[in-house]
């Protein structure tokens, strides 16, 4: 990795993940975890699927199509880390249970910052071997995490405890953030020598089953368990919008290594349509519902 890589991925990065999650922390309240004695059964159903079912799904993908350690180890990732803002707003917007949304993503945000590191290792371990010397420390990369996500978070949240008037602030802090951060890892990408759009080119076909899974199990599972229509398109969202700067950032500073980086790459182009259009089908499921006499769940 070159020294302008570096440079880019190691001060640039670390910076943008701290402001987007302070941004995220200013839209969260304490009510939003107490929240989840409200919804236990939906909130629970949506962290196993975000961060057991799905990871465990990309670590299959990942050994089907034999992709290389840190290729496998990216869609791992981006596979294992929660929800973001993002996910709220597409709720929110989609007339879904904004609340609960809101919920898993402060919730999973928390519980990721011991399985993200866990899964990781795991998939280290078993597609590592002798091609990869690259470690990660499991006790260091959770608190290198704790350092960008949570400890972000806690100060937005004090922050708007101090302030309410602060939360109007988020939109443009995230917004910046986010650009920022894409746009120092295309020139990472652009800034490397090596085989960029190759190396990303293998991972669309299985970023893509992986956005797939994520629909099917998001709405599939909480519906078989007798959850709302609604409350399963909000689960669906929060399971195929990930918070894919989360592992831009694991890949590019706990790992520095920006193949690790390719699946999050793939996986952001096409989980927001899928999840655009999960809650577009929820309303048009509601309207035909209504427009037949039915009880809109």
């Amino acid at each position: 990795m070159n020294t302008m890589v570096e440079t880019i991925i190691q001060v640039i990065v670390p910076i943008t993940m701290f402001t987007l999650m302070f941004g995220m922390g200013l839209t969260l309240t304490a009510a939003d975890f107490k929240r989840v004695l409200v919804f236990p059964k939906p909130t629970f159903i949506g962290l196993v699927l975000q961060l057991l079912a799905l990871p465990a799904i990309g670590l299959a993908l990942a050994y089907s199509f034999e992709l290389s350690a840190m290729i496998a180890v990216g869609l791992v990732a981006v596979a294992a880390c929660p929800g973001g803002t993002t996910s709220n707003v597409v709720v929110h917007m989609g007339k879904g249970d904004t609340a609960l949304s809101i919920t898993l993503t402060a919730t999973a945000t928390a519980v990721t910052l011991f399985t993200l590191p866990l899964w990781v290792n795991y998939t280290l371990g078993i597609f590592g071997g002798a091609e990869t010397t690259v470690e990660m420390p499991i006790i260091k990369t959770a608190a290198q995490l704790a350092l960008f996500t949570v400890f972000p978070v806690g100060l937005g949240m004090f922050a708007r405890s101090r302030k309410p008037s602060l939360v109007e602030r988020e939109p443009i802090i995230s917004k910046v953030s986010t650009v920022a951060m894409i746009t120092a890892f295309i020139g990472a990408g652009i800034a490397d020598s090596g085989n960029t759009l190759a190396n990303a080119g293998v991972v669309v076909i299985p970023s893509a089953l992986l956005v797939l899974a994520a629909l099917v199990l998001g709405y599939g599972v909480p519906r078989l368990s007798g959850i709302s229509k609604k409350d399963s398109a909000t689960i669906a969202v929060e399971t195929c919008l990930k918070n894919i700067l989360l592992s831009l950032f694991l890949a590019t500073n706990a790992l520095k290594e920006l193949d690790a980086a390719y699946a999050s790459a793939v996986v952001g182009m096409i989980m927001m349509p899928v999840a655009v259009g999960i809650m577009v089908a929820y309303n048009i499921s509601n309207k035909r519902a209504a427009q037949a006499g039915e009880e809109v769940v």
